[in-house]
């Protein structure tokens, strides 16, 4: 158990505690941690003190974030007795689809004594996030740290009017505003995607409604037709219940009215 515990505090102490001061570059590296080279110093990890294995939006104001010169990754781990199989890197993007990749860099000791460099063949661009994992079986203990200014590549990111699946990208907007509440940009972001996700959301529960509709045209038995109708105006019923002033508000209620005429013209020739 001793044994355990000992290496439960060397972890921690790797990738800091809550309230350090590590947000802020530095110069010379002095105490123990994992840390980004960016264009004015040093940035050290933060841990990441919730459940899962990565970050909600709602808590990116406290992931510590780096400016570099360049797109191009260099770590520095300073740690005793380094092991290369104690410490997992994973690449994730800001996106709404959480896409994790791991990667592995190359390693060289430095002069100074505990103090090792890791750099990466290739660019990785703003916007993205880097995870540490330094732990065992009994432990694991995650760090992240954001490439680039948080703020600016989240407002570059929800503004991408293609972005697909409205809704989702209104979700994680809402929680990323939850993290920068008094950001004006992601507030006019919001306005877009609140109308957006609606739309969206309006057009996929009248889906329900044509799919029936489709149905009802497609076959000649009066049973089926009688079926398909009675199904639709079920799914008319929640989608005015969902969307009174919906875009197709008007057209729901007349197929509702011409449904209800036809099922009793039918339910006679049965």
């Amino acid at each position: 158990m001793y044994k355990i515990m000992s290496f439960i505090v060397a972890a921690l102490s790797i990738l800091g505690v809550a309230g350090a001061a590590w947000a802020k570059p530095v110069d010379n590296i002095e105490s123990y941690g994992v840390y980004v080279a960016g264009a004015n110093g040093y940035v050290k990890f933060g841990p990441y003190q919730h459940m899962d294995n990565f970050v909600d939006f709602k808590y990116l104001h406290e992931v510590p974030a780096v400016t570099r010169a360049d797109d191009q990754l260099k770590v520095i781990i300073y740690a005793k007795d380094f092991s290369e199989n104690n410490f997992v890197f994973e690449l994730r993007p800001i996106d709404i689809i959480v896409d994790i990749k791991p990667i592995r860099f190359d390693i060289k000791p430095l002069a100074q004594k505990d103090m090792y460099e890791l750099t990466l063949d290739r660019p990785v661009p703003d916007g993205t996030m880097l995870h540490v994992h330094s732990g065992s079986f009994f432990v694991d203990n995650m760090g992240v740290i954001m490439l680039g200014d948080t703020e600016s590549q989240l407002i570059k990111y929800f503004s991408q009017k293609q972005l697909e699946d409205p809704q989702g990208v209104h979700a994680y907007l809402e929680d990323a505003l939850q993290a920068y509440p008094n950001n004006s940009e992601l507030k006019k972001l919001m306005t877009y995607w609140s109308q957006t996700a609606a739309a969206a959301k309006d057009n996929k529960d009248y889906s329900y409604v044509e799919e029936q509709w489709e149905k009802y045209h497609g076959t000649e038995q009066i049973s089926l037709k009688v079926r398909y109708l009675e199904s639709m105006i079920g799914e008319i019923n929640g989608y005015l219940d969902q969307h009174p002033e919906g875009a197709k508000a008007r057209e729901a209620q007349e197929r509702k009215t011409f449904a209800e005429t036809k099922i009793k013209e039918f339910k006679k020739m049965l």
